[in-house]
């Protein structure tokens, strides 16, 4: 109880001393949440059969670790990726679907522990423990905005600047608007190419029911960015293309691209990987790496949220 009364002092004295402040971790969370549901175990749908599988969360948090991030990241940046991995888990279970998915085109991924042990071979032992430290050392903890649980989506690496959930899919998170994240420019797999004969490219286009133009230069199609620096379409031949749907008829990397005509080839050159929105992977290991703790990545991706303790 007196713990409780020191708690409440100490939230009413920062509304008033410091309206602004977002308090992170464990000892400082300002509210607990409580979970409406089994919270030690989840339904997997595995994608190599259609079936769903029910799996212990520890277990589950482990091996989305082990599918979302290389374990030679930086600690903080897998304690930063276990806890909004969990976080997103409990947003699509209690939203949406009574399953969550492993492949990341739906939901997130995740692989199981032999399939570990076939990825990393005799390196298992060591990741394996490094991630278990990771997910074991935040357990517990849940971002929350407002009191209820986040759409803590995240992405491998941005084009030196994250972009909003309203620029890419139109609908407003007040936590997922566009920050800095300076050290992906810095990633050696921050650019791809992608190079398509003329007749491939154009057959790709009219398969998705595109009107092309017997002018090859048409066909590249002139980009417009959005206000954070993404492209939110393509005019080919005079038809706006959403950029988001290109991305996926060319299996591009992200949606920041330009494309090229030349000799005969379509050069397409995307900036950044995955949809930019939310966390980035790359970034949370490049702050961790210049000493930031999993909760400051954290409050620095996702603005505004809260780190509260389960109940």
């Amino acid at each position: 109880m007196k713990r409780n009364m020191i708690l409440v002092l100490m939230t009413f004295l920062s509304l008033v001393l410091c309206p602004c402040t977002v308090f992170i971790g464990n000892e400082n969370a300002e509210k607990s949440v409580e979970l409406p549901k089994d919270a030690e175990n989840i339904s997997v749908m595995l994608s190599k059969n259609g079936k769903s599988e029910k799996t212990e969360m520890r277990e589950y948090i482990i091996g989305c670790v082990a599918a979302e991030m290389s374990p030679l990241c930086h600690s903080e940046a897998l304690k930063a990726q276990a806890v909004a991995s969990y976080t997103y888990a409990m947003y699509v279970t209690d939203n949406s679907e009574k399953s969550i998915s492993d492949s990341p085109d739906k939901n997130q991924g995740y692989i199981s522990q032999e399939e570990r042990k076939e990825k990393w071979k005799e390196n298992y032992e060591k990741y394996e423990k490094k991630i278990e430290d990771a997910v074991d050392a935040v357990g517990g903890n849940i971002i929350t905005y407002e009191g209820r649980t986040a759409l803590t989506v995240y992405h491998s690496i941005c084009i030196g600047r994250t972009q909003s959930a309203e620029n890419m899919w139109g609908q407003e998170y007040p936590y997922l608007q566009s920050v800095e994240s300076a050290g992906d420019i810095l990633s050696p797999d921050r650019t791809s190419e992608h190079t398509f004969s003329e007749a491939e490219y154009i057959d790709i286009l009219k398969k998705n029911g595109i009107s092309t133009s017997e002018t090859p230069e048409e066909n590249a199609g002139e980009t417009k960015e959005n206000p954070n620096g993404y492209i939110s379409e393509i005019d080919i031949n005079g038809e706006n293309i959403p950029a988001s749907e290109f991305r996926k008829i060319f299996n591009l990397e992200s949606t920041c691209f330009e494309v090229e005509y030349s000799d005969g080839e379509y050069i397409v050159t995307c900036n950044g990987s995955g949809h930019g929105v939310g966390m980035s992977q790359y970034g949370a290991d490049y702050m961790a790496r210049q000493g930031s703790t999993w909760q400051e990545i954290i409050k620095h991706y996702y603005k505004g949220t809260e780190i509260s303790e389960i109940m």
